[in-house]
């Protein structure tokens, strides 16, 4: 009997060694072989690709704890960059496993056996290619593959997992009426997997809280929790719903999903965060702050929490905030930053919260300096940076008018002391000074030291970039001898502006600077120097002047316009006008009074009977009493001074279009008495320029009779005098440069730059693509990067089967072609991924070659013209600069 066996066995074996590997025939032999081969030669080897792929996605990720965490952690496009060579890895097996095992005999030969089911393997392999190409962000791809298997395969578990994958892809490239029908459709199937309802319950869920329908969204991360057996996933999916009914306003149920997720402890990270989210969803209105804060202080004197000690703080100061305890609130946000140990995103949010908490209480000056450090940590997609920025902006504006007037202030009052007590002052402050400088100088060393001790014997006895003592003591001598200098060229020369004009044999002879200590009191300004530089002389002193005056009126501007704060903008114009009556500043500062009153009349209703000049009629007599006539006067006895003016112009365009249509009717002669009737009858014409230039080009077209164009050349030499920097001059010399005629040294405008030469190039970002990579001939180095290159295609883009060739472009240059790419898109996600690897392209990447892509029109273009370095600016412009957008 064991030899039947045994020679049954040998049959099949051989049969399956002979035959196997065909896919036109059927039986149970066949499809023991497909299904085999698929199953572990294909399908097992990308699977366990997929898997190490997942595991550096989930190490590159950085949750931002302070949103709606992703349900699903998919790729950015530096994460996806770094699993490239795992996707190809798995997309080339399930490809080869789909090639050459989809069995597919002819209905006549097809067996009706139910086992082993034909084909059973291969949909599988089909969605691993679909996810693979979706975490290498190439989305069409992706909805390709599973388009194709929600059409040709028929089980129920295959057409809601392809339909699932679908609605995520669609809520990846934001098509939000796709993803919602192709969600629809997957969740109708209920008698499918757990992993399959689990996805689509999450994506349903992701869809919904794109939409902000947290109450949707509830219900179905509940539903996968229902389903969901580890405990880590579960955790992540228990604090998203945490957060969602955060969202809801349903802070109790929200702090209490929170404490399930931290009594699950794991991971720790999520376990840290669910008890700090628990004092972010914390109100006064709905609870007691007391066991939260008992929490947090028990995670103080926790030793795991050492490196997270910010973000404590962090939440007590805002339970603190909530319970109304803003000194308290403003202390522990202090302490925040005090002890960060890196963490900018935290940095950030604390920074930003102290800035805020200073604005509202209008402390301008420490707001200021916070915002700044807030925007030097927040990340670029904050949705509050744009604001920050131009906030910090005005600040800084109205900050540095506030220093300029407290700087000549205390200029000036030093000048009012008598010369005894000015030097002691000055004296007092050099002294100052010094011992600042030894306090710094003292604080360094202190910190070279610790350095030097922390480095310890790190790299002892190794190449010296290894030994951090050496390091570290090299930075301390190289700091101690040149200071902190900024890096720049020729950062040692003392007349930095000479470089630009000398040669460089001459440069190179110029000495050096003499070597001063920064640390050393001898780098001071001396106190005599300090003397002289007080604005103490009329001259001096009437500058100062004038100076402050133009910081107080600027620093009201900046209260008004920037800051909506007309209370401390009145202060300040008042200020102005009672310490510099006799300021050029003084009538617009009393205009910028009345303006500010008459619009906190109209809109808020102001009105302050107890004060003689808080109204608008006070400043209105002001200036009709002491600037009669004035352009500010006359706003004021007739509001609509500037619709009149705006109406005169109307009347001059008018008027100036008949004279134009005239001299398109060629009546040069009378349309030139005209002109001249116009500019001797209104002088201050607002259109005296154009009408200057149509007199000119009346003169033009009488001389073209004559044949002597003198008269039309002074008339626009004369136009040019009289019109300089504005846009009829540019367009006279334009003219006369384009005559042949020579300017010489009329009026103050140049004639125009010749505007650059049209590109040869022409941008069509729908055109095929190339990337290429130009290489000098004196390099020989082409053969390497062509090698290397094609290492780089094998593990990174193997699917996209690129072709590599090169060509001479010039004597000088030889061309390198990565081909090719659909549109400009693709060719670009090739160039970042390429330009960005530091591993297998290190040698050239750093080669200093130029690279970029080229559509095939311009690909041959260049080749005939051998402009690398035009086309490098036109791809600079029309590629690089437009990649964000």
């Amino acid at each position: 009997m064991s030899n039947f066996f045994r020679l049954l066995f040998l049959t099949i074996a051989t049969v399956i060694v002979v035959q196997g590997c065909t896919n036109k025939r059927d039986g149970r032999a066949y499809r023991i072989y497909h299904n085999t081969t698929s199953k572990f030669n294909g399908f097992y080897y990308a699977n366990e690709a997929m898997l190490e792929a997942d595991k550096k996605i989930q190490e590159l990720y950085e949750p931002n704890w302070d949103e709606i965490l992703p349900l699903f952690i998919d790729t950015d496009e530096n994460s996806a960059q770094q699993v490239y060579p795992l996707m190809e890895r798995a997309i080339e097996k399930c490809s080869k496993v789909v090639d050459r095992h989809t069995m597919t005999p002819s209905k006549r030969d097809r067996k009706s056996i139910k086992w082993p089911e034909m084909n059973k393997w291969i949909d599988d392999n089909y969605t691993v290619i679909g996810e693979a190409y979706y975490i290498k962000e190439d989305f069409a791809k992706s909805e390709e593959i599973f388009l194709f298997l929600a059409r040709t395969v028929d089980t129920r578990d295959a057409q809601a997992w392809s339909f699932s994958w679908l609605g995520r892809i669609y809520l990846r490239t934001e098509n939000l009426v796709k993803a919602k029908n192709m969600l629809a459709k997957a969740e109708q199937y209920t008698d499918v997997s757990d992993e399959i309802r689990i996805q689509t319950n999450l994506a349903l869920a992701q869809f919904h809280i794109k939409k902000e329908n947290f109450e949707e969204a509830i219900r179905y991360i509940e539903a996968a929790i229902d389903l969901t057996k580890k405990k880590k996933d579960t955790a992540r999916n228990l604090f998203i719903l945490a957060q969602c009914l955060r969202e809801t306003g349903d802070s109790e149920a929200a702090i209490e999903t929170f404490n399930a997720v931290a009594d699950l402890r794991t991971p720790y990270e999520l376990e840290f965060q669910a008890k700090i989210q628990q004092a972010m969803t914390y109100q006064r209105k709905g609870g007691h702050s007391d066991p939260i804060i008992e929490l947090l202080e028990d995670m103080l004197d926790d030793d795991k929490n050492k490196e997270y000690l910010d973000q404590i703080y962090f939440a007590l100061a805002e339970v603190a905030l909530e319970d109304r305890q803003r000194d308290l609130g403003i202390e522990h946000l202090e302490t925040s930053v005090y002890v960060s140990e890196g963490n900018s995103r935290q940095l950030g949010k604390s920074y930003l919260r102290l800035a805020d908490l200073h604005m509202e209480d209008l402390n301008y000056e420490i707001a200021q300096a916070y915002y700044d450090s807030a925007l030097v940590y927040i990340p670029d997609d904050n949705e509050r940076k744009e604001d920050i920025t131009s906030l910090a902006s005005n600040l800084t504006d109205l900050v540095l008018n506030l220093r300029t007037i407290e700087e000549q202030d205390s200029l000036l009052a030093l000048c009012d002391l008598n010369e005894f007590d000015r030097r002691r002052v000055v004296e007092n402050f050099w002294e100052d000074m010094a011992d600042d400088l030894e306090r710094r100088k003292e604080e360094m060393e202190a910190a070279n030291e610790a350095a030097i001790a922390e480095a310890g014997s790190m790299g002892v006895g190794m190449f010296w970039p290894y030994n951090g003592a050496l390091l570290v003591g090299g930075r301390q001598n190289y700091n101690e001898y040149w200071g902190d200098r900024v890096l720049e060229d020729h950062w040692r020369r003392s007349r930095k502006l000479g470089v630009l004009f000398s040669d460089d044999e001459e440069t190179e002879s110029e000495e050096q600077e003499e070597y001063i200590d920064p640390f050393d009191p001898a780098s001071l300004p001396t106190v005599d120097e300090m003397l002289e530089d007080l604005p103490c002389g009329e001259e001096e002193r009437a500058n100062s002047l004038a100076i402050l005056a133009e910081a107080y009126y600027l620093a009201g501007l900046d209260y008004r316009e920037k800051l909506a704060d007309p209370e401390n903008a009145i202060a300040t114009w008042q200020v102005l006008l009672e310490r510099l009556d006799s300021s050029a500043f003084h009538p617009t500062a009393t205009y910028q009074l009345f303006r500010t009153y008459l619009l906190r009349e109209l809109e808020e209703e102001y009105s302050n009977p107890f004060c003689e000049s808080c109204n608008s009629e006070f400043w209105a007599n002001q200036i009709t009493t002491n600037y009669p006539g004035s352009e500010w006067a006359n706003l004021i006895e007739n509001p609509d001074f500037l619709d009149a003016e705006e109406e005169a112009y109307e009347t001059e365009r008018i008027a100036y279009e008949e004279m134009l249509a005239r001299y398109y009717k060629k009546d040069y002669q009378a349309a030139l008495l005209d002109i001249d009737v116009i500019n001797n009858e209104r002088p201050e014409n607002p259109l005296a320029c154009k009408y200057s230039l149509l007199r000119a080009q009346c003169v033009g077209g009488l001389t073209s009779y004559t044949g002597d164009r003198t008269p039309y050349f002074d008339a626009l030499k004369l136009l040019i005098s009289d019109c300089p920097e504005t846009e009829e001059a540019i367009f006279a010399a334009s003219l006369l440069a384009q005559l042949g005629v020579d300017l010489g040294f009329v009026g103050e405008t140049r004639q125009p730059d010749k505007t650059e030469e049209e590109s040869a190039f022409i941008f069509n970002g729908n055109k095929e693509h190339y990337f290429a990579i130009i290489i000098p001939v004196e390099n020989s180095s082409g053969n390497e990067v062509k090698a290397k290159s094609s290492d780089f295609n094998k593990a990174f883009f193997e699917s996209r089967n690129l072709r590599i060739t090169s060509n001479l472009l010039s004597r000088t240059h030889e061309i390198v072609l990565i081909k090719s790419f659909e549109n400009k898109n693709k060719g670009l996600d090739y160039f970042t991924v390429f330009t960005g690897n530091r591993e297998m392209l290190i040698d050239v990447n750093s080669g200093g070659y130029d690279m970029f892509i080229i559509s095939s029109d311009n690909y041959v273009e260049l080749f005939k013209n051998k402009d690398i370095t035009g086309y490098g600016d036109f791809f600079e412009t029309h590629y690089l600069s437009t990649k964000s957008k």
